[in-house]
């Protein structure tokens, strides 16, 4: 007999006690989170745990700085208690960081910046570069990012999974929470997020004795061994759709995208539902129908929702190569893409510019220019992946907004006609400090903060774009209304949502000329 995970059980990735995802992987940007937002929630929470526990229930406050376990104020405050030595060390950066840019540049006004390399603070020196930026007076600095990865900041020991069973579709919130055990059916196991351990779990198909020899090598004994156990099933045999050759373009759920051609397998922004409960929706597509191998990885941006850690971390034995936008800023607000991946396990990452072309088997990739939906900010780890199979080309354009009207029609004189397009319409996103806000080195007032917001395209914006590419069908997507999707969004649509409203005036309109539309919402198995 040989056992596998089971199809309910979710392996959540932690960091610093927090739901893991990109910006929390980089140490500088872990100590902004934990300083800015994550202390800030869990002080409030242990002041008057009843004020989360009433904010969690309303529908407006979804997505808020609210803790959901707000029954659990006992476990929290002594995890709190228990991690302030280590957090120390965060806060050393975070000082750092902070004294370079409030105290240090602002002093420098077009004069040579190389006094400033003898002020660095020491968990900066020798890991950062400053220069000005075109005005010749306003300075600035990047990251010199693998030597802060290699730094006594980053560390791997704050890194665990958490594995407990998925009992319905919805999940609850899990960026303001912090990551603890709950209940006797959760289990946290320290592990770094790289380690091939959780590869061994993912791929499965273990005797008992491997299994047993895994718990241990978790450190779990006793009951927590048992529990462990307890979460793996005898193997199931693979599905029909996993074991099949033919081409096929299969719409996974939000920005997710799986595609077969000719053998070669790809699989656009990562984000797979769980299965084996009761009352689960039966259109879906899940981890047990993911082909042993896929080929070709491909991320447009670096928001949780299309580069989820839980995914990535679950199919990481499967992937080969993987394609994200190509990073250069090494900035807080936009580290690189490449790294992260990199740190979390991939192995073969390779970074594309706009307009380069990959050769990927059978097929080709162009990176295409990706705007907006980046709260204005200097970010350019995003693109849209244009994909050749053969005579037939489909877009991921994501949540690329067309804020600027003739970009897609000078991109398509170069690359032509498109045949599917697939994008993103959540015209209404959440304020740039949703995500961002830790990073600021000020708080936006609330005006500002309001106008510069996450949006992906609204139906003119989208229009400009399908009349420009002139494609024969259009898919709506990303839209988060998968139920699962809620772990990292916090949306709330009904069919008077500008949203809604946006994404049926374009299907309409495509439908109008003659062309095959559809705002997409679970499994949907698609021509190639």
């Amino acid at each position: 007999m040989r056992y596998s995970l089971r199809q309910d059980i979710a392996v959540e990735p932690v960091i610093a006690g927090w739901y893991g995802w990109s910006y929390l992987l980089p140490p500088q940007t872990l100590a902004r989170f934990v300083h800015n937002r994550f202390n800030r929630i869990v002080e409030s929470y242990l002041d008057d745990p009843q004020v989360h526990a009433a904010a969690v229930r309303q529908r407006r406050m979804h997505g808020g700085p609210w803790i959901h376990a707000h029954e659990h104020r006992d476990a929290i405050e002594a995890w709190y208690r228990e991690t302030a030595p280590r957090r120390e060390r965060l806060e050393e950066l975070f000082e750092a960081v902070r004294r370079l840019e409030e105290d240090i540049l602002p002093r420098h006004d077009g004069e040579c910046l190389d006094p400033v390399y003898q002020e660095l603070p020491a968990a900066l020196a020798g890991r950062v570069e400053v220069f000005y930026g075109r005005d010749n007076r306003t300075a600035d600095y990047r990251f010199v990012e693998p030597l802060m990865y290699a730094s006594e900041y980053y560390d791997e020991s704050w890194q665990q999974v958490r594995f407990r069973p998925v009992t319905e579709d919805a999940r609850e919130f899990a960026l303001t929470t912090p990551m603890l055990e709950y209940g006797p059916e959760q289990l946290l196991v320290d592990v770094p997020l790289n380690s091939p351990l959780l590869d061994t779990v993912f791929r499965g198909g273990l005797t008992r004795a491997e299994l047993d020899d895994l718990a241990a090598r978790f450190g779990l004994e006793g009951e927590r061994a048992d529990r462990f156990a307890a979460y793996f099933e005898p193997t199931p045999a693979a599905s029909a759709a996993a074991a099949s050759d033919e081409d096929v373009l299969e719409y996974v759920g939000h920005a997710c995208v799986f595609a077969r051609h000719r053998g070669t397998t790809f699989l656009v922004d990562p984000v797979l539902s769980y299965s084996g409960y009761p009352g689960g929706a039966e259109n879906r597509f899940t981890f047990a129908d993911l082909p042993e191998r896929i080929d070709h990885l491909l991320i447009t941006h670096n928001h949780q929702d299309h580069m989820l850690f839980e995914t990535l971390l679950r199919i990481r034995h499967r992937v080969g190569r993987v394609l994200v936008p190509k990073s250069t800023n090494a900035s807080l607000v936009d580290p690189g893409l490449g790294g992260i991946l990199r740190r979390l396990g991939f192995t073969d990452v390779v970074e594309v510019d706009d307009l380069e072309t990959q050769s990927c088997g059978s097929a080709e990739v162009v990176a295409l220019p990706f705007l907006g939906e980046h709260g204005d900010l200097r970010i350019r780890s995003k693109t849209g992946w244009l994909i050749r199979f053969g005579e037939r080309s489909v877009l991921f354009a994501a949540d690329s907004t067309n804020i600027s009207p003739t970009m897609y029609t000078k991109v398509a004189e170069v690359i032509g006609a498109v045949d599917t397009v697939f994008i993103g319409m959540e015209s209404i996103g959440a304020a740039a400090s949703w995500i961002y806000g830790p990073l600021y080195g000020e708080p936006l007032d609330r005006r500002t903060d309001q106008s510069r917001r996450l949006n992906g395209s609204n139906f003119p914006q989208a229009r400009e774009i399908v009349d420009a590419l002139e494609p024969d069908e259009v898919y709506v997507y990303a839209m988060g209304l998968e139920p699962w999707m809620g772990v990292v969004m916090a949306v709330d649509y009904d069919e008077s949502h500008p949203a809604i409203v946006d994404s049926d005036l374009l299907v309409r309109h495509v439908q109008d000329k003659g062309g095959t539309a559809e705002r997409l919402h679970l499994r949907r198995t698609l021509r190639l």
